[in-house]
């Protein structure tokens, strides 16, 4: 490159002094036949994967306590043990009643809880 365009700044006679330049000038030899700086050996690691896998894992488990929780509340024999003994839990229908669903709620949410928490502290 420097046979080309000389030592020198570049000179076109046809342009003023003001819109001529240097040529650049780097700071060593070309990086792509001889890399600079570059170290013998590099440690990788891979503890942020290994995080990474074990928050989503900890996230899986709190989804998998929260699909078990609706699962367990919406079979009808757990929904009438945890109901049973509670008074104005069902409607005249059969139907639980809002107090019914609120006390079937906090119960999956509960559940829902020591699951994740369990499982997550497992992993």
């Amino acid at each position: 490159m420097s046979e080309l365009l000389g030592s020198g700044p570049v000179q076109n006679p046809s342009l003023p002094q003001s819109t001529t330049f240097a040529p650049m000038v780097t700071g060593g030899g070309d990086p792509f036949i001889a890399p600079m700086n570059k170290p013998a050996s590099v440690v990788h690691s891979n503890s942020h994967m290994f995080n990474t896998a074990k928050f989503a894992v900890k996230n899986l488990m709190t989804y998998f306590g929260f699909f078990l929780a609706a699962v367990l509340i919406s079979l009808s024999t757990p929904r009438s043990l945890i109901l049973q003994y509670i008074p104005n839990t069902y409607t005249s229908g059969g139907v639980p009643s809002y107090m019914g669903a609120a006390i079937l709620g906090g119960v999956a949410v509960f559940v829902a809880y020591i699951v994740g928490t369990l499982g997550s502290s497992l992993i």
